[in-house]
């Protein structure tokens, strides 16, 4: 005679059923997941590079040198272009600048990919570059531009190798999901022309120029917030309108970009990139202070 299933067997044959189930059901979501972020990470979006003219002058190279220090090329590609690694955390992925010396890279970039890759994150075949922040760098002038490559090309060869970026699973899901943009080509109107050069000056028109370099963290409005796609220890990005710093005169903007100090004195703490902020020149700080003083004002985190 076959004795009844006791409760407690019937209860763990279902849990048994269930975890199954849900495990089957992760593991298709997962496969999703991959499979639509690899669909979207294969995009191809092919654009007509701009001519560059390059050169190789002592004064060139110096204006380079200051502005891939003080635009985040050196934040991202390491000290002296050659490589460095941002982020290295198993959920959110890996993330490196790859190195740009003739040691690396810098050989096999001629002047139109450099300019594809700077002004439109993408390489010479169209595949986009992954958390290349182009939509920032899109509106820098021809004359910056090639300053920047003419320094790069001035660099000694360096053979440091720095890891291929890799998207973390929890990264993946929301880039699939088009919670967070890897891809900043796709946020570029690729036609739109480019300046040959720009006034250098304290008026707010370079002072906007200058601040799209502050976008990446402190978003389009710059009313600060998380930055997306960073570690969860990242610290959230301030409100730099004038509802968030409207009250720092010029001295203390001043401080807070060379020092890294609030008007009260305070520590702004990383990853706000000080080492790069306090090599602005006064002319830029005065520009940059200008113009955010005209942007509209917006609560925090408000885009």
């Amino acid at each position: 005679m076959t004795r009844p299933s006791s409760p407690l067997r019937t209860a763990a044959r279902w849990a048994g059923r269930v975890g199954f189930a849900l495990v089957a059901l992760l593991l298709v979501a997962a496969g999703t997941v991959y499979a639509v972020s690899e669909r979207k990470l294969g995009t191809k979006t092919p654009v007509a590079a701009h001519a560059l003219t390059v050169a190789a002058d002592p004064a060139t190279v110096a204006r380079g040198r200051h502005l891939a220090m003080t635009r985040g090329c050196t934040d991202c590609h390491g000290a002296n272009l050659r490589g460095n690694t941002i982020i290295d955390d198993p959920a959110v992925g890996l993330v490196s600048g790859p190195n740009l010396t003739a040691g690396g890279r810098g050989p096999q970039l001629s002047d139109a990919d450099w300019e594809l890759a700077v002004r439109h994150g993408v390489r010479r075949d169209g595949t986009q570059l992954v958390v290349m922040p182009s939509n920032e760098f899109t509106v820098m002038t021809d004359e910056d531009l090639s300053a920047i490559v003419a320094y790069a090309r001035s660099l000694p060869a360096d053979a440091h190798a720095t890891p291929a970026i890799k998207v973390g699973p929890v990264i993946r899901t929301m880039f699939a999901a088009g919670q967070v943009n890897i891809l900043p080509a796709g946020e570029i109107e690729h036609a739109k022309s480019h300046l040959a050069s720009i006034a250098v000056d304290t008026s707010v028109t370079y002072g906007k120029y200058v601040a799209t370099g502050c976008q990446g963290c402190h978003n389009p409005s710059y009313s600060g917030g998380k930055i997306p796609g960073t570690p969860p220890d990242w610290k959230p990005a301030a409100n730099i309108t004038p509802a968030g710093i409207g009250h720092y005169t010029k001295a203390a903007f001043f401080t807070a970009m060379r020092e890294g100090k609030r008007p009260d004195g305070s520590a702004i703490a990383p990853p706000m990139p000080i080492a790069m902020t306090k090599l602005m020149t006064d002319t830029e700080l005065t520009a940059l202070y200008a113009y955010l003083r005209t942007v509209p004002s917006k609560p925090y985190a408000v885009r």
